[in-house]
Parts: C-alpha cells; sequence; structure tokens
C-alpha cells in the first residue's frame, strides 16, 4: 500500500481559509475499547502532528491513560455523577479552555456536549457532532434507557453546527431521521488504515482450488450474526470446497459456536481478541463479515490494505462503504448461507489490485486532513 507523505498532505489542506493553529477540543467515552476511540485518537494525534493543540474530556472513569497521544492534554467527568453535573462539569472546562472547536464522538458524548453547549452565549464554541452507528437499525429489544437516549438525540442532533457521519447510510439516517440539514452534514471516512503497516500485504492464491479460510473478525454477539460464517463454510464444503472458519474476538457466543461447528462438520478456530488480527491471514483467505448492521466497518477496510478480499451482507447497510464490490470484496444478496457462500466463492477470485488511491481515502493522512477541512469550514459558517 502506498502511503501519502505529510508535506503532501500540508499542500493539500491548509489551502481553504489559510487559517493558522486551532485548539481542539474532544469529548469522547475513553481513549480505548472500541472503533469510535480508536478514530479519535488517530484524529487527535494527526491535528497535533499539523501543530494544531488538542484537549480530550472523556465522560466514563475507564482508566486509559496510557492510550493518550502525544500531546494531548486530558480531562475526564468521571466521579460526576449524573447527566446533570456530567454537562455542567463540561461546560466548566468548555468556558475556561475557550476552543475554537468542540467535536464530540458517539451518541452519549453528543448529547453532553449539546447539553453543555447550551446557555453559554456568546462563548458556546461550534459544536461538532459525530454518529458511528445505524441508530433506528438497533432499537428493536432495546432497553427504555437506550430509547430514552435515541428520542433525545432527535430531538437535539439537529441543532449541532454540524454532522460528521462515518458512513453514507448514516448520514441518510441523520438526515431523513434526526432532522439534520443536509447542508450540515458530512462524512468524513474512518481512518481504517492505521493500523496496517505499509507494505503489510498476503501472499494469497486466488480462487478456491486449495479451499477457503474464512476469517470472522468481530465480536462473537448476536448483532454480528458469528454462526452464518460456520454455515457459509458448511454450505461452501457441500459443493466441494474445503472451508474453516477463524475467529478473531469473544464474546458470549463461542460455546454456542463451537457446538453448531461441531454439529455441521466444520473446522472451527476462535483465537480470541487479537489487535493485529490481519497479520495472521492465510494465502486461502476470504474475510467474512455477517452483521445485521453496520455503521461502516473497519475491519473490511483492513483487510483490503492486507490484500485480502472480503464478504459482507448487503442489508448491512453500512458497509457499503468499506467494500467496492468486485473491486475489494463482495456484498450478499441476503444472509442465506446460498447467497453467502456465492460472494465468498466470487470473492476468493479478485486480485486486489489498483486499490491504493482507493485506501488513500482511508489513511489517517486521508481522513484527518477531511476533518481539518470541517472543522475550518465549521468555524468559518460559525463567524460568517
Amino acid at each position: 500500500m502506498e502511503s501519502t507523505g505529510l508535506a503532501e498532505d500540508r499542500t493539500a489542506v491548509t489551502g481553504g481559509d489559510g487559517g493558522g493553529p486551532l485548539h481542539v477540543l474532544f469529548v469522547v467515552p475513553s481513549l480505548h475499547g472500541g472503533g469510535a476511540e480508536f478514530v479519535a485518537r488517530t484524529w487527535m494525534a494527526w491535528l497535533v502532528s499539523r501543530g494544531h493543540r488538542v484537549t480530550v474530556v472523556t465522560t466514563s472513569g475507564k482508566p486509559t491513560d496510557e492510550f493518550l497521544p502525544a500531546g494531548v492534554e486530558a480531562r475526564t467527568l468521571a466521579g460526576q455523577r449524573g447527566q446533570s453535573r456530567k454537562t455542567a462539569a463540561l461546560r466548566r472546562i468548555l468556558t475556561a479552555a475557550h476552543p475554537d472547536v468542540a467535536v464530540a464522538l458517539q451518541a452519549h458524548p453528543n448529547l453532553v456536549l449539546l447539553a453543555a453547549a447550551r446557555g453559554m452565549g456568546a462563548a458556546k464554541p461550534p459544536v461538532i457532532i459525530s454518529e458511528r452507528n445505524l441508530v433506528s437499525l438497533g432499537l428493536a429489544g432495546a432497553d427504555l434507557s437506550h430509547r430514552m437516549k435515541i428520542f433525545t438525540a432527535k430531538r437535539l442532533y439537529r441543532h449541532a453546527d454540524h454532522v460528521i457521519a462515518i458512513s453514507h447510510p448514516v448520514a441518510g439516517e441523520l438526515v431523513s431521521g434526526f432532522g439534520v440539514s443536509g447542508e450540515r452534514c458530512t462524512v468524513v471516512p474512518n481512518p481504517a488504515t492505521a493500523k496496517v503497516a505499509p507494505g503489510t500485504r498476503v501472499d494469497r492464491v486466488p480462487g478456491t482450488a486449495a479451499g477457503v479460510q474464512l476469517v470472522l473478525p468481530c465480536r462473537l454477539v448476536k448483532q454480528k450474526r458469528p454462526h452464518l460464517a460456520i454455515l457459509a463454510a458448511a454450505e461452501l464444503a457441500s459443493r466441494g470446497i474445503p472451508a474453516e472458519v477463524i475467529s478473531f474476538g469473544g464474546g458470549p457466543l463461542l460455546d454456542d459456536l463451537v457446538k453448531l461447528a461441531e454439529e455441521r462438520g466444520v473446522v472451527f478456530r476462535p483465537m480470541g481478541w487479537v489487535e493485529n488480527w490481519f497479520e495472521h491471514f492465510g494465502s486461502n483467505s476470504v474475510v467474512l463479515l455477517p452483521s445485521d448492521r453496520e455503521g461502516f466497518g473497519n475491519v473490511l477496510v483492513e483487510a483490503a490494505a492486507a490484500g485480502v478480499p472480503s464478504v459482507a451482507v448487503s442489508g448491512a447497510l453500512g458497509v457499503a462503504d468499506a467494500i467496492v464490490p468486485g473491486i475489494t470484496g463482495e456484498l450478499a444478496l441476503t444472509a442465506e448461507p446460498s447467497d453467502l457462500a456465492d460472494a465468498v466463492e466470487r470473492a476468493a477470485e479478485l486480485e486486489l489490485t489498483g486499490i491504493d488511491r482507493w485506501l488513500d481515502r482511508f489513511s489517517p493522512a486521508g481522513s484527518g486532513a477531511a476533518l481539518e477541512r470541517v472543522l475550518r469550514r465549521t468555524i468559518a459558517a460559525r463567524r460568517g
């Protein structure tokens, strides 16, 4: 994979308003433990490398200081009991820090930031919130607390100065379901290749002559539907294509998957959580992410950066931003094992060539440059 040099990116992003260094304040749940936290850390490190001042405020008490990017000042709302106290504490931080712009990631930090900014008058900084999930698809069966949070989000999100979406399906939901103006909603690509070192590429043999190793890179939970990987492998075996499943990620469904694999005669190797899971591909690997919904799907881009094709279900929506069908992978028509197996067979034939410019979109430089433009234009719009 070819990476874009920092000098090139400086030239690319300083043309806009030509402004100087900014003070950017982030509000996040913590600094480690999920995709949003990883994205926030990568954005913070990028902005610091560009000469900006960055402050981060965490809303939880999770001890993650060891993940604080160099040069970033950290504050926390831990110890503040109840949302009203967290909101008041964040308002005091905003008033004292006087950032040029404040950015939150995920629903809870988004709401805390929006509530804290209300009533600040002229001292209120431009507020940017970022939604990372397809919210509506996750409401079925959700508890009352989550439903109330989303109800509040549908009332408050529209009041943000700008909204960043993780993918185009998420942006569509924000505009249609949350009342966010399309003119104030931007899709900023995730820095999904940040973990994949340049030159990391599997020596793949396209095709299914050597069988298929289905790689399952997700938590073993209901939303991810990991049992479909076992069923897809069994379907491939019935077609005369030897298939095994290797899983990177633990979860409560592990025992069920082991039992299902034994019943279907499928080799299943659970590896647990592995940070750099993409360094363990075989020459016949195909990544399978059978989730019923995804806001995006970082693992699909990580796989492509390592030279391995992916398969996801078209109905998961956000995955369409993370796969180029026929180029980096395939979108299965449905979640039926036969459709998944069809998509795996097609994906196995792909060679993943000529995708460097597409991957650059998801590099720290590409994602960071897009974020910086959104920051500057949001600030300029407020001044205007």
